[in-house]
C-alpha cells in the first residue's frame, strides 16, 4: 500500500472472472534498484500456475500499460525476466515490448551464481504502445 500510495500505482489482485478465484497479481512498480536503465517503471505479473496459458497475464498487463500510459504519461515502461523465462518472455513479446540483448544485466539482487541473475529486459515506449496495441 505505501508505494500505492507514493507513486498513484501498484501490483493489483488479478481474479477470475467466472469462478472469482485469486489468479496472482498484476501491475506497475517503480524498479527499486539501480541498473542502467533506472529510473523506470516496470510493469510485472504473478500468477499462480493454474491460471498460466489462459492469456490472463497479457490482458492485464495491457490496462495496467494503458493506465501507465495515459493516466500518468509515461513515457517508457520495462519488464525484465530470468533469461530462460520462455513463458514470460513470450508474454512481453505479445505487449509489443521490444528486447535487445545488449540491455540484459545482472540482477543486482541476487547471488553473482544463482541461475536466475541474468534478466532479459524489454522496453516499451508510448509510441509504439498506442501502434501495437491501440492500433492508432
Amino acid at each position: 500500500m505505501a508505494h500505492l500510495a507514493e507513486h498513484g500505482f501498484c501490483f493489483w489482485a488479478l481474479e477470475e472472472k467466472e469462478s472469482g478465484a485469486f489468479a496472482g497479481s498484476v501491475g506497475l512498480v517503480k524498479v527499486g534498484y539501480e541498473a542502467h536503465f533506472t529510473p523506470a517503471v516496470e510493469v510485472g505479473w504473478r500468477l499462480a500456475r493454474a491460471f498460466w496459458g489462459r492469456g490472463y497475464a497479457p490482458e492485464a498487463a495491457i490496462a495496467s500499460m494503458g493506465y501507465g500510459f495515459e493516466v500518468f504519461g509515461l513515457s517508457e515502461i520495462v519488464a525484465n525476466t530470468a533469461i530462460h523465462n520462455t513463458n514470460s518472455r513470450r508474454v512481453m513479446e505479445k505487449l509489443g515490448m521490444c528486447h535487445d540483448a545488449q540491455d540484459d544485466f545482472d540482477h543486482p539482487r541476487m547471488p553473482e551464481d544463482h541461475p536466475l541473475r541474468r534478466q532479459a529486459l524489454y522496453r516499451l515506449s508510448r509510441d509504439r504502445w498506442k501502434v501495437t496495441v491501440l492500433g492508432q
